[in-house]
């Protein structure tokens, strides 16, 4: 867009002729700047992330005494004091993960039969190298290649379950040799090789990933200043809590996905829906494809007798009418969903291969 390489823009960017940088995520943490001094922000943050994104502009930049600025169209004062509390002054870890979580972990990891220790080991000795040819990144891809064959051998549950159990195992040890002195040459191999195996892990292809900001188009909207806050102290909440990793849920996965969809619409369209009483009103579209005999028959021909793309068609239909079904029990939500299809959509595309997946195969339960 700029005309300048991706890894020459941070320097670009600290000349005088440069004024604005338009991010999302690559340089909202960790982007060291001490000039940085105003942020514009149009995305919701949370906790550690809120912390790091606003902490761009808290560097100093000799000899100047700058003043930093924040003006946010998505957060409020009380989401952004929140999530600073704990890091405000003194920082306690309220529970911590131990080298048994991950042991925990890695005893899941083998469960699933897909790794090869000898083909780990031969990994890093390639990953170690001071230079590699061609040749030997051939054989690294070859070696990802096995676990990932057998991987994809799977159901598509299964797939989805191992890839999230890969990433808590890797989210997991990551933190325990940063925050403390462990060492486990065997579990660093496996972090390794299960770090760039996780990049080719694509269960479903894509069919329960979304990104609703794409797909909705702003077209009336108002502005009006909702609260202005100035040198307030902040009270200090100094535990922080760290998620123990655990094995993978595949219900647990939607329905962050479903909460990621609801904060979107909450924010576009000015609504207070709750998560979790709306996460349950959503599963529930799910339950009644499934449950209702008449809509179950339909869809379960279709399942059977279509591949998923054709499988598709009949389900949307479904979806509305499973709407109308459960309308009395969710009237404002399912009033949204039914007069809008693309917000629909998205929300009834998180069930569509799981449904298609239960129809085809009775035999495999939710």
């Amino acid at each position: 867009m700029n005309g300048i390489k991706e890894e020459e823009l941070r320097f670009e960017f600290d000349r005088s002729c440069y004024q604005v940088l338009i991010v999302a995520d690559k340089y909202q943490t960790g982007f060291d700047q001490p000039k940085l001094v105003a942020m514009y922000v149009d995305k919701r943050l949370k906790g550690v992330a809120a912390v790091q994104t606003l902490s761009r502009l808290n560097r100093i930049c000799l000899p100047y005494d700058k003043t930093s600025f924040v003006l946010d169209f998505k957060n409020s004062y009380e989401d952004i004091q929140e999530a600073f509390k704990p890091y405000y002054k003194d920082t306690i870890l309220f529970e911590t993960l131990s080298p048994s979580d991950i042991r925990d972990m890695d005893r899941q990891i083998d469960e699933y039969d897909f790794l090869d220790v000898d083909d780990v080991e031969e990994f890093n000795k390639y990953l170690y190298q001071s230079t590699r040819s061609t040749k030997d990144k051939q054989r690294m891809w070859a070696l990802l290649d096995v676990a990932l064959k057998k991987t994809t051998k799977r159901t598509e549950k299964e797939q989805m379950e191992i890839k999230i159990t890969i990433r808590r195992f890797l989210k997991g040890y990551c933190f325990l040799i940063q925050a403390t002195a462990y060492e486990n040459v065997e579990f660093h191999k496996r972090y390794n090789y299960l770090s760039y195996l996780i990049k080719e892990l694509n269960p479903g292809g894509g069919g329960n990933n979304f990104d609703i900001a794409d797909k909705i188009t702003i077209s009336d909207f108002r502005q009006k200043m909702m609260e202005e806050h100035k040198g307030e102290e902040i009270e200090s909440k100094p535990e922080v809590k760290i998620k123990k990793p655990k094995p993978a849920n595949l219900e647990e996965e939607q329905k962050k996905l479903l909460s990621q969809i609801i904060d979107e619409v909450n924010a576009l369209y000015d609504k207070n829906y709750e998560p979790d009483f709306t996460t349950k009103a959503a599963l529930q579209i799910r339950d009644l494809l499934l449950k209702n005999t008449k809509l179950k028959v339909r869809l379960e021909k279709s399942a059977k007798n279509n591949n998923l793309n054709e499988f598709k068609f009949t389900y949307d239909d479904c979806v509305q009418d499973a709407l109308v079904e459960g309308y009395d029990q969710n009237v404002d939500f399912y009033t949204l969903l039914l007069d809008n299809e693309e917000i629909r959509a998205k929300f009834a595309n998180i069930f569509m291969t799981e449904v298609y997946r239960v129809l085809r195969d009775e035999k495999q339960d939710l």
